[in-house]
């Protein structure tokens, strides 16, 4: 059987690939388990400068949760459970549950993006969609609501009225009202996808990897705290930095106007 999720590295940029694309990359237990495997490897690996998520095949990045296979587990799950699952974590996917990782993630939309999967991007930092990407949190229309984030992300990407129709409505909505109102970054064709994906990637990796990381807690950090709350954190992280030997590679290169060689120390 194959692996349900891939994950190949190459140089500083890690790739990782929902693998069941005969049912549209929805994920079951033993995806979700695989994945936060994944993620624990990424956070390990200190190499690692970037990674970049996306979907086997062309016509799903994400459908969400399998819930043929997952309903038994949801309606069996205790209270305690659950609640132990919402507060100390993992949760499903690895997006949940107060996990986190400070390595930046890319998505790379490549079709249905919907409910669990419109979630799993929103965890992501930077989005890249194909065109026919199609986008949606369908929970509504089932009697539930997002569980994994959706509701804490998406109106921190989009804007609180924006996330609110999206939610209450259960709509589809398509690639292109992804980019108008600030979901995905950037809209390109299908054969261009993961191009453009490893192209801000290389970027990203580029960079030095101590600030890259502090730089993204930073910004996560400041969500909903007063803004002098926000820059006390990223005044103390900087000055962080500028104990580390990347700095000194980073001063190095700016005066000599050369390209700087960071380690991660």
């Amino acid at each position: 059987m194959a692996a349900t999720v891939l994950y190949e590295k190459r140089g500083a940029v890690g790739y990782v690939t929902l693998n069941r694309p005969e049912v549209h990359n929805c994920i079951d237990l033993e995806m979700s388990e695989a994945l936060l495997a994944v993620w624990d490897e990424v956070k390990r690996d200190r190499e690692l400068r970037v990674a970049i998520l996306t979907g086997a095949g062309d016509r799903a990045f994400c459908s969400g949760a399998d819930l043929k296979a997952l309903i038994p587990h949801i309606r069996d799950a205790s209270e305690e459970e659950n609640r132990r699952r919402a507060f100390q974590g993992p949760g499903w996917a690895g997006i949940s549950g107060g996990y986190e990782i400070s390595t930046p993630i890319i998505a790379a939309i490549n079709g249905y993006c919907i409910a669990g999967g419109h979630e799993l991007a929103e965890f992501c930092d930077i989005r890249i969609a194909a065109e026919h990407a199609t986008f949606g949190h369908q929970e509504i229309k089932w009697g539930l609501m997002p569980g994994d984030g959706g509701c804490s992300r998406l109106q921190r990407i989009v804007g609180l009225g924006r996330a609110m129709e999206i939610i209450l409505t259960g709509k589809i909505y398509d690639a292109q009202e992804a980019y108008r109102i600030g979901f995905v970054n950037h809209l390109v064709p299908a054969a261009a996808l993961m191009a453009k994906a490893t192209e801000i990637a290389q970027q990203i990796a580029g960079n030095g990897p101590l600030a890259t990381r502090a730089a993204k807690q930073a910004v996560l950090h400041s969500i909903g705290r007063p803004l002098r709350e926000g820059i006390a954190f990223e005044t103390d992280t900087f000055s962080y930095l500028c104990r580390s030997e990347d700095w000194l590679a980073g001063q190095q290169a700016f005066l000599t106007r050369s390209t700087a060689t960071f380690k991660g120390k």
